[in-house]
């Protein structure tokens, strides 16, 4: 293996990063493939059901004020049974988030659901694995009210961060600074350049729930299969909990103090869900994962 990556040890919690990627599609017994197989029919009009809803759900909800359409929203997820527990009301999460970043672990390819929900949301937004995740994502903005900042490099975080500071008020910024999604197991190192920017940064611990010892994100499989495999789901459950701000740095050149930032955001979360925060990025997984693709074809 390459020293790099998946031979490479984080000295702190001694783990390889091939401990925070997940290679299978189901976790433990057997049986839970089978009970999959058994769901699977059920599954596909799920999903179908729940396609429906949104396509529908859409056109319907533009007609809608602003803050009626953020209500109709929240309804439309337990409809699609995607079922949100949070830590703190929906008037507390306006108040402890408005203005804020609110930076969160990053563990599914669904985790916009939720975030949609919460008010004054918008989304710091890269990219999406699939033809399916884009088509949905469109869908779920314009339904929910909420917006989104669509940036592939620092120039253009920086942008829109200017900006934000015009005006901050009545709006959150959720991002997920580790760039990558997670087993849940541990985290990847937060990336400071998604939050050094002079405002408040609320820690938002997630969790998924998923049936059937289903895994959100095998590592190999692609974007396609792990959103219908999610979007086939009976249930799937998200639990919030909003952890206090950290007070904004006002000096953006010092590279280490940045980094010491984004790492004390990073561990809040990590000792919230009693998991390790490493020092693994995204080019170490996709390192990794070139390397279990390679042995693939050996």
């Amino acid at each position: 293996m390459n020293s790099n990556c998946t031979a490479a040890t984080d000295a702190k919690k001694n783990l390889s990063v091939k401990d925070l990627c997940e290679r299978n599609i189901w976790k433990g017994k057997a049986q839970a493939t089978a009970f999959w197989l058994l769901w699977f029919q059920n599954g596909v009009l799920l999903a179908l059901f729940r396609l429906l809803i949104l396509i529908i759900f859409t056109p319907f909800s533009l007609c809608l004020p602003l803050t009626r359409r953020r209500q109709f929203y929240r309804y439309l997820l337990l409809i699609m049974g995607i079922r949100i527990r949070c830590n703190l009301t929906w008037d507390e999460v306006k108040k402890h988030t408005d203005g804020c970043v609110v930076a969160l672990n990053h563990i599914s390819i669904f985790d916009h659901f939720p975030v949609l929900a919460m008010p004054g949301a918008t989304v710091m937004v890269d990219h999406s694995d699939s033809v399916f995740g884009r088509a949905v994502g469109f869908l779920l903005f314009k339904g929910s009210g909420s917006t989104y900042w669509r940036v592939s490099n620092v120039k253009q975080i920086v942008k829109n961060f200017r900006h934000w500071h015009k005006a901050p008020e009545g709006t959150a910024l959720y991002i997920t600074p580790e760039a990558t999604i997670n087993n849940g197991r541990g985290l990847f190192r937060f990336r400071p350049e998604f939050m050094i920017r002079g405002r408040p940064v609320v820690p938002l611990a997630m969790k998924l729930s998923v049936p059937f010892g289903l895994t959100p994100n095998p590592l190999m499989s692609s974007g396609a299969a792990k959103f219908l495999r999610l979007i086939m789901s009976p249930y799937l459950t998200f639990n919030l909990d909003f952890l206090p701000p950290h007070t904004p740095m006002q000096n953006y050149k010092d590279k280490q103090a940045e980094q010491a930032f984004a790492d004390a955001v990073q561990n809040s979360i990590a000792e919230h869900l009693d998991i390790p925060a490493t020092h693994f990025t995204r080019e170490d997984k996709y390192l990794y994962r070139e390397e279990v693709s390679r042995e693939r074809h050996i």
